[in-house]
């Protein structure tokens, strides 16, 4: 078997017909899952190419997706948390994953966990802001802008400072996440990509970030052009902020796990084998 991902189906020409809203009422297991970990350097190409910028976890934070079955875009909240002393994301490669025969269900992902049995609460006011249903259904339905600032980067492409954020980049914001191989750029390796929709004033790599996974959107699927890519991923925002807009749903943006202090993943296999 081929070490690539498998062929992925082709998008319909048309998708006037896509849902505008998917899901249940309220969040059902395995929801939510809890991602966190340092903002990574990826490909560039939700930025350069497409103008849609994302972020990304590290695989030592991906653990809590095995829960998932399928790939494809994924619809919560995430917050980027505002330290200085937050440290660079190293540049040190991480291994390939060789996918299942299907082209829709996860293989197994790394064995990181998180702990979510307790999130200490972070500084009055600090994440919080009336993210009600209400204000999320007045969100503009389409994609967040590139930052306009951008910090220097090194030869490898990473800044090379944590930058400051602003105090509304600080804040719990609603997101789309493409978890899985990306087949219209042929990914050699799963990934998880978060587009989160607020317009930062610039890159936010090696800051820490919290993910709050409430639901699925669609599979993923490989695309006559770039236009066609984009449109779906535009409408796949849409989609999102209809879901969270719910009340079960947007009561979720308080969560203690985003608003409260960033806490680390914690590998709970040794405590579990003692």
């Amino acid at each position: 078997m081929s070490d690539l991902a498998p062929v992925a189906a082709m998008a319909p020409t048309s998708r006037e017909n896509r849902p505008e809203i998917v899901g249940p009422d309220t969040p059902e297991a395995p929801y939510p899952l809890e991602l966190f970990g340092s903002v990574t350097k990826g490909f560039g190409r939700g930025a350069r190419f497409l103008g849609i910028p994302t972020a990304n976890l590290p695989d030592s934070s991906l653990g809590p997706l095995n829960a998932l079955s399928l790939t494809g875009i994924y619809y919560g909240f995430a917050r980027v948390h505002p330290t200085l002393s937050t440290p660079l994301p190293t540049a040190a490669p991480t291994p390939a994953l060789t996918p299942s025969q299907s082209t829709t269900y996860l293989p197994d992902l790394a064995a990181a966990r998180i702990n979510t049995s307790y999130h200490p609460p972070a500084p009055k006011g600090m994440g919080s802001h009336p993210l009600t249903a209400d204000a999320i259904a007045s969100m503009p339905a389409h994609t967040a802008p590139y930052p306009p600032e951008s910090a220097p980067a090194t030869p490898g492409g990473v800044s090379t400072k944590v930058r400051r954020l602003a105090e509304e980049d600080g804040k719990v914001w609603p997101m789309v996440m493409s978890v899985g191989w990306n087949p219209y750029f042929k990914n050699e390796k799963i990934t998880a990509e978060v587009h989160i929709m607020h317009p930062f004033k610039h890159d936010f790599y090696g800051h820490e970030m919290s993910v709050l996974v409430l639901g699925y959107i669609r599979p993923e699927l490989d695309y006559i052009s770039k236009d066609a890519l984009i449109a779906d991923i535009q409408f796949d925002v849409k989609v999102a902020l209809n879901g969270l807009a719910r009340p079960a749903y947007a009561e979720c943006a308080n969560s203690a796990f985003l608003t409260g202090s960033p806490q680390p993943p914690v590998d709970q296999t040794s405590e579990n084998e003692t």
